[in-house]
């Protein structure tokens, strides 16, 4: 088993939580999909070599922040079924960013806007199989998907592309740009003392 160094893990955690808590604040002035969701997944699945903690930080932080919209807010946190496919999709992205094992800045956009594909995929894909508003065929699916691009109109960039993609092209350059500058500062060298199995 591949051992953490503890601090790495911290500083990777602190930086996903704080990734979150921007999507409490685009929610609340109703930029939806501009969210740091993916990003977070994606650079968990990269900077965590321990597989268990990669899966769990982004987890823990979607399921927090939708219990607090649940709890705390109108906006409805918890809603059903379709929601495993959206915590799905969220595992997908992470495996991504295992996957990637060179850092580039190509990957890393590539890895954003594959999350955000898969977000859009696997988040309908959970509409069409626990809601009634579609024929449950092949052609019910697909309008499903063609009925889903719409929505993105009403967002505050008026797109798929804009919002999903490029949401979260932009937290991925954030998060891997903060690792980057704060990594030296606070990501002691493994020892020991510090490192976690």
């Amino acid at each position: 088993m591949k051992k953490e160094n503890l601090s790495n893990v911290i500083l990777v955690t602190v930086l996903i939580f704080i990734s979150i808590l921007g999507r409490l604040v685009t929610n609340y002035f109703e930029i939806y999909n501009f969210t740091a969701l993916g990003a977070g997944a994606l650079f968990a699945g990269v900077m965590l070599k321990d597989k268990k903690y990669a899966y769990a930080v982004p987890l823990i932080s979607l399921l927090l922040s939708d219990l607090f919209f649940h709890f705390f807010t109108n906006i409805q946190g918890i809603y059903g079924g379709e929601m495993l496919f959206v915590y799905a999709g969220f595992m997908l992205v992470t495996f991504i960013g295992t996957r990637i094992r060179k850092v580039t800045a190509g990957r890393v956009f590539l890895g954003a806007v594959a999350s955000g594909l898969i977000f859009f995929l696997m988040s309908n894909l959970g509409t069409f199989l626990f809601r009634d508003l579609y024929p449950h065929t092949f052609a019910g699916l697909l309008t499903c998907y063609w009925s889903a691009v719409p929505f993105y109109k009403q967002d505050l960039f008026g797109s798929f592309f804009l919002n999903t993609i490029m949401g979260n092209v932009f937290y991925s350059a954030l998060l891997f740009g903060a690792y980057a500058v704060l990594k030296p500062v606070f990501v002691r060298k493994e020892s020991k003392e510090t490192s976690i199995a």
